[in-house]
């Protein structure tokens, strides 16, 4: 299992004293015109086709643009015993300090 985090609440749940890593699934061009401060950019169709690439030593934190990628990556990784954290609504509804542009 994992944790959902409604968009609105994510700047609070950061402040909470979250330190894994953030994973941006968009695609390169979308996290160039905006990301949450501290994500790293791991395109969804990339990262499935080569899922290895990220570890189980820190949690992980997904988001996407709508929440729809972002539930399917959590899905992959909470089954492979990850823990992983689903940001619902994707970071098109975002309005938060932490956005960087």
């Amino acid at each position: 299992m994992y944790e959902t985090i409604p968009i609105q609440q994510l700047d609070e749940w950061l402040e909470r004293g979250y330190t894994g890593r953030i994973i941006d699934l968009r695609d390169a061009g979308a996290f160039c015109c905006g990301h949450i401060y501290g994500a790293e950019n791991y395109p969804f169709h990339e990262l499935m086709q080569n899922p290895s690439v990220l570890t189980a030593q820190e949690p992980l934190l997904f988001y996407c643009t709508r929440g729809s990628e972002s539930l399917l990556a959590c899905n992959y990784y909470a089954r492979q015993g990850y823990q992983v954290y689903n940001v619902a609504n994707g970071l098109s509804y975002y309005c938060g300090k932490y956005l960087t542009l």
